[in-house]
C-alpha cells in the first residue's frame, strides 16, 4: 500500500531520518516517538510537503513521478495546524471542497458531527485550540483519499470529540481506507484495532 525506500532527510548538517525501507499494508497504524525524533518530518515526506532523498510510493503511484496524483490520494492533518487568522472556518472548508472535488453534504455532516457548524462563519483567529483542532480534522476527512495521516490528532480535543474521531476512523477503515497516527497518548486496541505499531529510533523506523 505505502512503501518508502532509501529515505534520508537533513536540516542543514543535522540528519533527522536515514533508513532503507519501511512498508505498510492497508490498515490502521500507530507511529510512536518522542519530540524531535522525526515523526512530523516523516509525515511531511510521505505527504509530499518537503524535499528529501529516496522514494515514496502509494498504491503504485510514485511521489516523484506523479506528485499531483500522489498528493490527491493522501490527507495530512498536522499536530499544530496553522491557518490565516482572518479567514473564516467556512472559507477554509470551501477551499478544501473545491480542491478535493468533494460533496457539500459530506462536509456539512462532518461539521455537524464535530459540533462545529455554529462557528464556521467566525474567523479562525477567534477559535480556541480545541475548535482549531476540530476544524483541521474536518478538513482532513473532506473528499475521498486512500491514506489519512493524523499527527497528534487527540491533543486539545475533549473526550467526546476523541471518541467521535475513533468512531470515524473505524468507519473509514471498514471502507478500505488506511491511517497512520501519531500520539503521545496510548492508543489501545480497545479504542482502535491497530494493525501495527512503529517507533522512530536512531533515525530508523522499527516495528514494535
Amino acid at each position: 500500500m505505502l512503501s518508502t525506500t532509501n529515505i534520508n532527510k537533513k536540516y542543514g548538517s543535522h540528519e533527522v531520518l536515514n533508513f532503507n525501507e519501511w512498508k505498510i499494508d492497508e490498515g490502521i497504524y500507530w507511529l510512536k516517538g518522542g519530540n524531535g525524533t522525526g515523526k512530523s518530518t516523516l509525515f511531511r515526506i510521505i505527504s509530499g510537503q518537503i524535499p528529501f532523498k529516496g522514494e515514496v510510493n502509494l498504491n503504485g503511484i510514485n511521489l516523484r513521478k506523479d506528485p499531483i496524483k500522489f498528493r490527491s490520494r493522501i490527507s495530512f492533518a498536522e499536530a499544530e495546524p496553522q491557518y490565516p487568522t482572518f479567514v473564516k472556518g467556512r472559507e477554509l472548508i470551501d477551499f478544501y471542497i473545491e480542491t478535493r472535488e468533494a460533496q457539500r453534504k459530506q462536509v456539512d455532516e462532518l461539521a455537524d458531527y464535530f459540533e462545529m457548524t455554529p462557528f464556521l462563519d467566525n474567523t479562525i483567529g477567534s477559535y480556541s485550540s480545541g475548535m482549531l483542532k476540530k476544524l483541521s480534522l474536518i478538513c482532513a476527512f473532506i473528499g475521498n483519499v486512500d491514506l489519512y495521516i493524523l499527527d497528534e490528532p487527540l491533543i486539545t480535543i475533549d473526550i467526546s470529540s476523541s471518541d467521535k474521531l475513533y468512531k470515524l476512523i473505524k468507519e473509514k477503515a471498514l471502507q478500505g481506507k488506511s491511517f497512520i497516527l501519531s500520539s503521545h497518548q496510548e492508543v489501545s486496541n480497545d479504542q482502535l484495532e491497530l494493525d501495527g505499531v512503529f517507533q522512530i529510533l536512531d533515525k530508523q523506523v522499527i516495528q514494535l
